[in-house]
C-alpha cells in the first residue's frame, strides 16, 4: 500500500492551481494591507521630495572671424580643455561661497552645514555638458560647437539667477583668460628680444674693440699693407744703391785728400804712395764689410773676418803714415791755390759723410718699417680668423634678434585680435531663463517604482505568513503530513457568521481599490497637477494620436 501511496504522489505532484487560487485567497489581506501601505508611503514619499528646476544656458563657440591665414591667434588650445580649465577657475571655493551667499541658495541650511558641505553641494548641482560634432569621416575627429552651463534649485528664480552668473562668469573668464595669454606671449617675446638685443650689443662692442686693438691687421687693409711692404722694399734697394755710390765717392775723394796733401799726383790724379795703396785696400775691405752687413748678421764668419781684415789694414795705414809724418812735417806751407783745393776736398768729405750717415739712418728706419710691416701682415690671418668667430656670433644672434622681432609682431597683433573680440570666442545663444517645470524627482518613474515594491513587499508578506503557517486545512495536507490518505472527508460546514466574514471582506476588497483611487487622485490634484489640466493635456494628445472614433 505504501508502495501504491508514494506513486500516487508522484503522478499528483503536478501543478495545482487551485491551491495557489485558496492561498491568494485566504492571504489577500496579508498582501493587499502592505501594499497599499506602501503604495501610499511611496506616493507621500515622491510628493515630499523637494522638487528641482533646472536653469540653463547655450553658449556657443564661435571661431575666428579673421581668416587665420592672416592673423594667427597665440591662444591654440582645445575649445574642450579651455571649458575645462575656466571651470576649474569658476568653481572656485571664494567664486562658490561669493554666490552662495549673495543669492542665499542654501537659506535653510547654511546655518546647520559647514561651508564645505555648501560648496560639495553647490557643485553637485552645477551642470556642464558640452556639444559636439563630428568633422570628417573619422569619429575621433570632434569638435566643440558649444556648450551649455546651468543650476538645479527647489526655487526656478535661484536656479535662473545662479545660472546666469555662472554664464556671466564663463564668458568673462574666457576673455579674461585669452587676452591675459595672448599679453603674456608678447611680454615673453618682448623679454627675449630685449635680451639678445643685450647680447647683439655686446657682439658689436667685441667686434669693435677687437678691430680697435688690431686696427694695422685688419683683413681689409692687407692690400694696404702689402703695398706698403712693397714701397719700402724698394725704397731700401734704392737707399742701398745710393749708399754705395756715396762710398765710392768718399773713396776717390779720400785719394785726392792724400794725393793733394802729399803733393804727389799721378797723370790721374792719384796718388802713388804705398800709403794709397794701402788705403785703396782698406777702402776695398770696408765696402766689404757694408755690403756683408746689408745682407748678413754681426756673428756672421764673413762679417768677423771682414773686420778683423779692416783693422789690420787700419793698422798698417797708421803705421806708414806715422813713418812719412817728418817728411810732410819739413814739407813747406802749402800754397794759397793748394790750401783752397785742399779745403773744398775737406768739404767734399764732410759732406759726403753727412750723407752716408744720413742714408745709413733712413736704411735702419726703412728696414724696421719693413720688419713691422711683415710682421702686421703675419699677423692678418689669426686676426682674420678671429674676426670670422666673432662675426659668425654676431650674425647668429642678430639672425635670432631679426627672426624674434617677426613673432613679437605677430604675437601682439594676435593680441589686438584677442582685445577686439575678433578671434575664437563664446557667444551666449541663450540665455538661462526661469523654469516652469521641474527636472527632479520624476515622480510618474518614481511612484511606479515605489508601487511596484508595494506590490512586491505584499506578495513577499502573503508568502512569508503561509510558510509560517504549519496548519492543516486540505486533506492532501494531511495525506502528506501522514503519508497515507484519510478514511474518509467532511467538507468545510460554512456557518452564518462566516457568511457574513465573507460579505465584509468583498466590501473591503471593492472599496479598498476605491479609496486608494481616491486619494491617489487626491493628491495628483493637489501635489502635482490639477485633475481639470491633466484631462485636457491627455484629451489633447489622444486627439493628436488621432484613435478617437469621433
Amino acid at each position: 500500500m505504501t508502495t501504491e501511496y508514494y506513486n500516487m504522489e508522484e503522478e499528483e505532484s503536478s501543478f495545482d492551481f487551485s491551491q495557489i487560487l485558496s492561498i491568494a485567497k485566504r492571504r489577500f489581506f496579508f498582501f493587499l494591507i502592505p501594499a497599499m501601505l506602501g503604495a501610499i508611503l511611496a506616493v507621500v514619499v515622491v510628493y515630499l521630495i523637494p522638487q528641482r528646476y533646472e536653469s540653463l544656458g547655450t553658449v556657443l563657440v564661435e571661431s575666428q572671424q579673421i581668416p587665420v591665414e592672416l592673423v594667427q591667434s597665440t591662444v591654440t588650445s582645445d575649445p574642450n580643455q579651455r571649458i575645462t580649465t575656466i571651470r576649474q577657475r569658476v568653481m572656485t571655493r571664494s567664486n562658490l561661497v561669493k554666490i552662495i551667499d549673495k543669492y542665499d541658495v542654501f537659506a535653510e541650511d547654511r546655518k546647520r552645514l559647514s561651508v564645505t558641505q555648501l560648496v560639495e553641494q553647490m557643485q553637485e548641482r552645477i551642470l556642464l555638458d558640452v556639444i559636439t560634432s563630428q568633422v570628417g569621416s573619422s569619429i575621433r575627429n570632434t569638435a566643440t560647437i558649444a556648450f551649455k552651463v546651468g543650476f538645479q534649485h527647489e526655487d526656478p528664480n535661484i536656479s535662473a539667477k545662479v545660472a546666469n552668473e555662472f554664464v556671466t562668469l564663463f564668458l568673462s573668464e574666457n576673455v579674461k583668460t585669452r587676452t591675459e595669454r595672448a599679453t603674456e606671449t608678447t611680454q615673453f617675446l618682448e623679454q627675449e628680444a630685449e635680451k639678445l638685443k643685450v647680447e647683439l650689443n655686446k657682439a658689436e662692442a667685441a667686434i669693435s674693440d677687437y678691430k680697435r686693438k688690431h686696427s694695422n691687421s685688419l683683413p681689409e687693409h692687407l692690400n694696404i699693407r702689402m703695398g706698403t711692404l712693397e714701397r719700402t722694399e724698394a725704397e731700401i734697394k734704392s737707399l742701398q744703391l745710393q749708399i754705395e755710390n756715396l762710398i765710392e765717392e768718399r773713396k776717390y775723394l779720400e785719394l785726392e785728400l792724400s794725393s793733394a796733401e802729399s803733393g804727389n799726383f799721378s797723370q790721374s790724379g792719384v796718388s802713388e804712395t804705398p800709403e794709397n795703396t794701402t788705403q785703396l785696400e782698406l777702402e776695398k775691405a770696408k765696402d766689404q764689410l757694408t755690403n756683408s752687413l746689408s745682407q748678413l748678421t754681426d756673428k756672421h764668419p764673413t762679417v768677423k773676418g771682414l773686420r778683423r781684415k779692416v783693422e789690420a789694414l787700419e793698422a798698417q795705414l797708421r803705421e806708414e803714415l806715422a813713418t812719412n809724418t817728418e817728411e810732410k812735417d819739413s814739407i813747406k806751407s802749402f800754397s794759397p791755390s793748394k790750401q783752397r783745393l785742399l779745403d773744398r776736398i775737406q768739404i767734399r768729405l764732410d759732406s759726403n759723410s753727412k750723407a752716408i750717415a744720413a742714408a745709413n739712418e733712413n736704411l735702419s728706419k726703412l728696414r724696421e718699417k719693413a720688419a713691422n710691416t711683415e710682421e702686421l701682415i703675419l699677423k692678418t690671418p689669426e686676426v682674420e680668423r678671429q674676426l670670422v668667430v666673432f662675426n659668425r656670433n654676431y650674425n647668429e644672434i642678430l639672425e635670432k634678434y631679426a627672426e624674434l622681432e617677426a613673432k613679437q609682431g605677430k604675437a601682439k597683433l594676435a593680441q589686438n585680435l584677442e582685445e577686439e573680440k575678433k578671434a575664437e570666442r563664446f557667444v551666449l545663444l541663450e540665455p538661462p531663463i526661469v523654469p516652469t517645470e521641474p527636472v527632479w524627482p520624476n515622480r510618474p518613474k518614481f511612484i511606479g517604482i515605489g508601487v511596484f515594491l508595494a506590490f512586491s513587499a505584499g506578495i513577499g508578506t502573503a508568502v512569508l505568513i503561509e510558510l509560517v503557517d504549519r496548519r492543516v486545512r486540505t486533506a492532501k495536507e494531511l495525506e502528506k503530513l501522514l503519508k497515507s490518505p484519510p478514511l474518509v472527508t467532511i467538507p468545510y460546514i460554512k456557518t452564518q457568521r462566516d457568511i457574513q466574514k465573507k460579505r465584509y471582506k468583498l466590501g473591503a476588497i471593492l472599496l479598498a481599490p476605491a479609496l486608494v483611487m481616491t486619494a491617489g487622485a487626491a493628491m495628483i490634484h493637489f501635489f502635482y497637477k490639477p485633475l481639470d489640466l491633466l484631462f485636457y493635456r491627455i484629451w489633447a494628445m489622444v486627439e493628436r494620436l488621432n484613435i478617437l472614433p469621433f
